[in-house]
């Protein structure tokens, strides 16, 4: 019997010592995968137009401005300019209500589904497509609506089994004046890097007029530099402004100081970064750096800027 079980366990060693090196080996193609897709620029660019005006309300976000408002763990933005109303992402439902969070505070807002004319979805994570069964099921989740989805597009990085969605991998222009950065791959945060070593995201920017050019970012998973980068080579112009996820966990000050360095060189004009995905001491760095740029994301607190500012 001591025989058997020191077999038992000398096998369950080499398999695990297998599956190791088969998720390294996995992981290093994938790394040079992304790294020959970044060097691939864009060849197909749309002209996007300006406008005078941008407005970005969270309507689910891991922090609210009050009590009627439902808040957690993950991402969905209401973003209008002059030409277009566009959602960002659904955000999560982890108590697996009819009408999602992201919905019923669009209610509280006063917002209505009519005003909604694109959907464009960042990334594929559950806490932006709806939920955990929404992600099992490679598919967007958003609740209960009122009349449906009807025929708006809805943008997503990669393929879904939602039916209508349109897989855009390239720069698009879901608004005259609202551009993607096309997807941006990079290596899958743990433990879904387990189940796929490469993920994509896309980011939304936005040409003010007299201003420059602002990102609005899911998680912003590809790193700010790449993201700006890539948004200044298509539009441009510079990036004046950030608002959104960008994945510094629970980094320090001392950690995210060359994020600030990078976006103190380009005399930015507006920051809001996202509570979903990086902590209290990344958000008190970057608002005591950009005291006249900060906007906290907040559910129900509205991100305005504009020509005027």
């Amino acid at each position: 019997m001591k025989k058997v079980g020191l077999y038992s366990l000398i096998i369950i060693a080499v398999l695990f010592a297998a599956g190791l090196v088969f998720v390294a080996v996995r992981q290093q193609k994938a790394d040079r995968e992304i790294t020959v897709e970044w060097q691939t620029a864009p060849t197909v660019i749309p002209q996007l137009s300006v406008t005078s005006r941008l407005e970005i309300v969270p309507l689910y976000e891991e922090v609210s401005a009050g009590d009627p408002y439902v808040s957690g763990h993950g991402v969905s933005y209401l973003i209008r300019t002059d030409s277009v109303t566009i959602l960002l992402d659904v955000g999560d439902n982890p108590g697996k209500l009819t009408a999602a969070p992201f919905a019923i505070n669009m209610q509280e807002l006063g917002v209505t589904w009519d005003e909604i004319d694109r959907v464009v979805i960042s990334h594929l994570h559950p806490d932006h497509v709806g939920g955990m069964e929404a992600w099992e099921r490679k598919t967007i989740s958003f609740g209960e609506l009122p009349g449906g989805m009807g025929s708006r597009l809805i943008f997503v990085p990669a393929k879904v089994t939602y039916q209508g969605a349109i897989h855009a991998t390239i720069p698009t222009l879901p608004g005259p004046d609202v551009a993607t950065t096309g997807v941006i791959s990079y290596p899958e945060v743990f433990p879904l890097s387990l189940f796929e070593p490469k993920g994509n995201e896309q980011a939304l920017v936005v040409h003010v007029a007299g201003q420059g050019l602002v990102l609005i970012t899911g998680c912003g998973h590809p790193g700010l530099e790449k993201l700006v980068e890539r948004a200044e080579s298509l539009y441009g112009y510079q990036v004046i402004g950030v608002v959104g996820g960008l994945h510094f966990g629970e980094s320090s000050a001392q950690d995210v100081k060359p994020q600030i360095q990078f976006l103190r060189s380009r005399q930015v004009k507006l920051v809001a970064l996202s509570p979903h995905d990086s902590g209290s001491l990344v958000l008190d760095a970057f608002r005591g750096a950009f005291p006249q740029a900060y906007q906290d994301v907040q559910v129900g607190r509205v991100i305005k800027f504009s020509s005027q500012d």
